[in-house]
This record gives C-alpha cells, structure tokens and sequence, in this order.
C-alpha cells in the first residue's frame, strides 16, 4: 500500500495505522478530562487551520478503521498536525511510531491512574457522607441547627 501525494504519486510503501490514530483520540481524550474529540470536530479543526476543506469527518471515521483506506500524504500531513506529533508517527514499525505510542500509553496510563485515584476518594466521601445524613436524620430541628452552625464554624476556621 502506498500513501500517495497531492499529485498522486506514491511517497512511500508503508500502511497508515489507524491503531495509532485511535490512540491519539484516546491521549488527547485523556488531557481533556476523559472527553475524547469527535471526527467532526477534528475535521473542522483540521479545515479550519488549512482555510479551505482538506478532509471530511466521514474520511477521519474511515482512517480509524483498522485496513481502511490509505490517505494521501497530505490528509496524513494535516493529521499529524492536529494531534502534534511528527508524520512518520503513522508508520508501523517505525522508531517514531513506537516512541509517540510509548508516549502517548504513559499519558492514558497518568489518566486512568488519577481516574482510579479519584474514584476511590469519591467513594471514600460518600461512605462519611452518608454517615453524616444517616446521624443527621436523628437529629430534630434544634439538633439540626446546632450540627449546621458547628459546620459552619468549622469551615470559617479552615479556610486560610
């Protein structure tokens, strides 16, 4: 398979890899709080850096697609662009490839530690939460009122 320039001849024989083109969805979906971009999200941005339409988000949905189609040089240029890493990222095999999918795994593996981290303390939080509303509940208004001014005072001498 050949990647073909923007006058239709071939460039190179190597095969583009969609796998990586999903991990880089998924690392900058990582750094963005676990929101991963939309192919028509970064066709537009792509279109938009270029100031004319380069690519369609039907092409990007394609090109994710393991054995999909083999984009020109150029469509691989501009993608390259968008996720900031160097053109040979896409090539299988290459030193490029394999540094960029290191990188990009530390960064998926940074994310799910903190979301694992995160999870954990929400979970610690309800559990003293709930037993906060369960002793709550036993309380009568005036028993209320105290527990909420005690809280109250508590925050006032926390904060710095």
């Amino acid at each position: 398979m050949h990647v073909t320039g923007s006058d239709g001849t071939a460039v190179d024989a190597w095969s583009f890899s969609a796998r990586m083109l999903n991990l880089l969805f998924e690392a900058a979906a990582a750094t963005r709080n676990g929101v991963e971009y939309t192919n028509p999200e970064v066709a537009a941005a792509i279109n938009a850096r270029a100031g004319k339409r380069v690519i369609s988000d039907e092409t990007i949905r394609k090109l994710r697609t393991p054995g999909g189609p083999q984009p020109s040089f150029d469509k691989v240029a501009h993608i390259a662009a968008f996720f900031q890493v160097p053109l040979d990222a896409f090539k299988e095999g290459s030193e490029t490839h394999d540094a960029v999918a290191a990188e990009a795994g530390k960064v998926l593996d940074a994310h799910w530690k903190h979301t694992e981290e995160v999870t954990r303390q929400v979970a610690e939080e309800t559990e003293e939460i709930q037993m906060l509303a369960r002793s709550a509940r036993r309380l009568d208004s005036r028993g209320l009122k105290l527990a909420m001014e005690f809280i109250t005072g508590l925050q006032k001498m926390q904060k710095p």
